[in-house]
């Protein structure tokens, strides 16, 4: 007979990065230790939410197969006396655990040798299960992990509760070296602001009853709904997301309750340069910038207006009641992030590209190597070699000669101090605002690509 196997891993909230690494841990765990421990079974299914990981195995058999092999043993002529079994011929039986007169004599290629099949029967699933479990939350890797109370258990993030159960039957596991000990129960928790625990009573009950209780398991639905939302919100606005695949991957995995809800940006912030914004939102607060369709980007633009819409999306884990409250206090902190990238912006634009040489002098590029600046007098010394070796056209010469000059020199800005994402990128805005050549700019703003 077969049954479905679950386990769910209950902790506190788990950084996203970990939570998509341990996923793929644990079904690489799992499929290949069933592998090994003869268990055939349907899909092995993984899902996570921050607060939970969970493993689900389809049609699991209930027992090992018995194991039958041939165990060869001593040489016939040591073996036998007179024809009859002798003290190594019994001495092989017991070991075998089979009656002396159900050994058999065959040829080897170094001659008669005895023979014993051999029947091991296999153990129940269950049995397995309960000592592999405690092995696959262990052998878990990550980065920072940590203990908790005064035990020795490590994890991502402390472990609360466990659920382990084959079919309807509950497989008793013990976390022993946590602190109080986690045991295996029937009992998981709601989503945090739901405050309710519930029973399983069967593996196959464990997707609806977490989803009547507030949380979405299933990482493939919760894709399915932030995607759908998101381009649905875009196309209301005739705008596009700017979500890359890592935003996004991170986003699933920072909600068991996803809602995709849209805010503001004050409209004085659209005089930012858009690479700012885009920065605090993605890297900095995990929102979901709106650019305009068509829009024609300049990569050295300094304002925003003509490439974002004033509409940003967020991806929330709250309650539906508490929607508008929400929005409200992550305006107000993209707000105050995006006043501290303007008065960046504005102390910067104060003193021009050719003051921050000096201040260069002050910071290390590397041991044994000098200063930012030194480095930057070697890039100006390789370029102007390049230049003779290569016959460039003096105007292009002369273009490569200030890029070189003024490459590094946003490093020491404001700016860059704040968004290091930004360097290089800057560092062209700057100098296209001062005056320079856009062909110098352009190439100081994309001297570290691809990014």
């Amino acid at each position: 007979m077969s049954s479905t196997f679950l386990l769910e891993i209950g902790t506190e909230e788990l950084p996203a990065e970990f939570v998509h690494s341990a996923l793929q841990q644990l079904q690489q765990m799992v499929a290949s230790d069933l592998k090994d421990l003869r268990l055939s079974h349907g899909q092995v299914r993984v899902s996570g939410t921050p607060r939970r990981l969970a493993v689900v195995v389809d049609s699991l058999i209930d027992q090992q197969p018995d194991l039958e092999e041939e165990r060869k043993g001593p040489p016939v002529k040591q073996a036998l006396v007179d024809g009859q079994p002798g003290p190594a011929a019994l001495g092989f039986a017991k070991r075998c655990g089979v009656d002396p007169s159900e050994l058999q004599a065959r040829d080897t290629p170094k001659g008669p040798c005895l023979f014993a099949r051999v029947c091991t029967p296999g153990d129940t699933t269950t049995t397995l299960l309960n000592e592999r479990i405690p092995a696959w939350i262990n052998g878990l890797q990550g980065r920072r992990f940590m203990r908790w109370g005064n035990g020795d258990q490590r994890f991502s993030r402390p472990v609360r509760w466990l659920v382990s159960l084959y079919g309807s039957e509950l497989i008793p596991v013990t976390l022993s070296a946590a602190q109080p000990p986690v045991q295996s129960g029937r009992l998981s928790r709601s989503h945090r602001l739901r405050d309710s625990t519930l029973e399983i009573e069967h593996a196959d009950d464990y997707f609806d009853a977490l989803k009547k209780a507030g949380v979405m398991v299933d990482r493939s639905q919760r894709e399915q709904l932030i995607r759908s939302a998101l381009d649905t919100e875009a196309a209301a606005c005739s705008a596009s997301v700017d979500c890359p695949e890592g935003l996004f991957e991170e986003l699933v995995d920072l909600v068991e309750a996803p809602r995709v809800l849209s805010g503001e940006i004050a409209d004085c912030y659209l005089d930012l340069p858009p690479e700012v914004i885009v920065t605090v939102m993605q890297s900095h607060q995990r929102y979901v910038p709106l650019k305009r369709e068509n829009a024609h980007h300049d990569p050295l633009a300094l304002q925003a207006r003509d490439v974002l819409l004033s509409k940003f999306l967020l991806v929330s884990n709250g309650l539906e009641p508490a929607d508008a409250t929400i929005v409200r206090g992550n305006e107000r902190v993209l707000g105050a992030r995006l006043a501290d990238a303007e008065f960046f912006l504005n102390v910067d634009r104060k003193s021009p590209s050719e003051s921050r040489r000096d201040a260069l002098d002050r910071v290390t590029f590397a041991k044994g190597l000098g200063s930012l600046r030194d480095r930057c007098e070697r890039m100006s010394w390789m370029t102007e070699r390049l230049i003779e070796s290569l016959s460039i056209p003096s105007d292009i010469a002369m273009h490569a000669k200030r890029a070189a000059h003024f490459c590094k020199h946003d490093l020491v800005s404001q700016m860059v101090g704040e968004f290091p994402e930004l360097q290089g990128l800057i560092g062209g805005k700057y100098l296209l605002e001062e005056g320079e050549d856009r062909q110098v700019a352009l190439a100081v703003a994309e001297h570290y690509q691809p990014r």
